[in-house]
């Protein structure tokens, strides 16, 4: 009697165990589907809005272009495109909070050639270039050499000749780190001591160039048209062709001049990486139907910026070798 009241114990807890064993098994397994979620179904996606950030503030260029793709790319993936602007950092921080989302597809955001390649070796950012998938490029940002009107000057060799005669004089006007490399360019090339002022944006470095508070800027061709030559003179392009298309082909490049100055900036999309592969083919399909839809060309277009699609893998080598050149050449703006 005795032994089979022992043995009944012992099958009792043996039950207990198995039952322990059973429930912490059901709580690991429930943890690994917490941190690892099943993977997405693309037949379902998108099956609910999709967050984009943008990352510059309302009313700038990249914010208009932003709007406008998203709101066509509502129609295209039949699912609310949410514009958000992440202001701050020189354009890096809603590009930080991109690196940080969650890789499912339903966070995309700009990815801009300056914030990513310059502004990483003059302050501390939450990304790197391999933190993102990227899916391609639907403008390009254009840069010119502008003067205030107050200036007499008619050439980069009119400012050159006052920056030597004056040094440490001349104030040069940047919104982005990308709107100060020709001029950084020039004045290391000519040995030149100029004051490199940053602004809150484009707006501003405009209203204050045309003001006379600065001396020279590089801005893009949409200044052309908005403002008269005895308010901000336009010098030269700084990059590898003329502007004819905004009626200024009669100025010569910078590298016509003699300078192998040639800025270029890129303005496209990604997601955080790891977004997987099928619902990254869902958006790639649309964002790249958007990107050559002409509607978007023309507000490309009407922004100051050549309308181009440069496809994912190659934005990405842009974007990689853009980081490893600009190091070197953005030193001086640390002094």
């Amino acid at each position: 009697m005795l032994e089979k009241r022992k043995e009944k114990k012992m099958l009792e807890k043996r039950g207990y165990s198995i039952k322990l064993v059973l429930l912490l098994l059901v709580f690991f397994v429930a943890w690994l589907a917490m941190d690892h979620p099943a993977p997405l179904q693309a037949a379902n996606f998108p099956d609910r809005p999709i967050k984009f950030y943008i990352n510059y503030g309302p009313g700038s260029s990249s914010d208009l272009m932003g709007r406008n793709f998203a709101e066509l790319l509502s129609k295209e993936l039949g699912q609310r495109v949410v514009s958000t602007n992440k202001v701050g950092g020189a354009g890096s921080l809603a590009i930080a909070e991109l690196a940080k989302a969650r890789p499912d597809g339903y966070t995309i955001g700009m990815l801009t050639f300056s914030p990513m390649t310059i502004t990483p070796h003059l302050m501390k950012v939450g990304f790197t270039p391999d933190d993102f998938d990227y899916f391609g490029v639907f403008g390009e940002w254009l840069y010119g050499l502008y003067c205030a009107g107050k200036h007499p000057w008619k050439d980069v060799k009119d400012v050159v000749a006052y920056a030597k005669a004056n040094p440490g004089t001349l104030k040069h006007a940047y919104a982005s780190h990308a709107n100060a490399m020709p001029m950084l360019l020039l004045a290391e090339m000519e040995k030149l001591d100029v004051k490199f002022i940053p602004s809150s944006g484009g707006g501003e470095t405009e209203a204050a160039l045309a003001g006379g508070h600065f001396d020279t800027g590089c801005r893009h061709p949409s200044v052309v048209k908005t403002f008269k030559e005895d308010q901000i003179r336009f010098l030269h392009p700084a990059g590898n062709k003329r502007w004819d298309d905004w009626g200024r082909g009669d100025r010569p490049t910078l590298m016509e001049m003699g300078y192998d100055i040639n800025v270029r900036s890129f303005i496209g999309l990604g997601v955080p990486k790891g977004v997987p592969a099928d619902v990254q083919k869902i958006l790639i399909d649309a964002i790249r139907k958007v990107s050559n839809d002409q509607r978007t060309k023309d507000n490309v277009f009407k922004l100051g910026l050549y309308p181009a699609w440069i496809e994912g893998p190659e934005f990405e080598r842009l974007i990689k070798d853009g980081f490893k050149k600009m190091g070197p050449a953005v030193q001086k703006l640390k002094k």
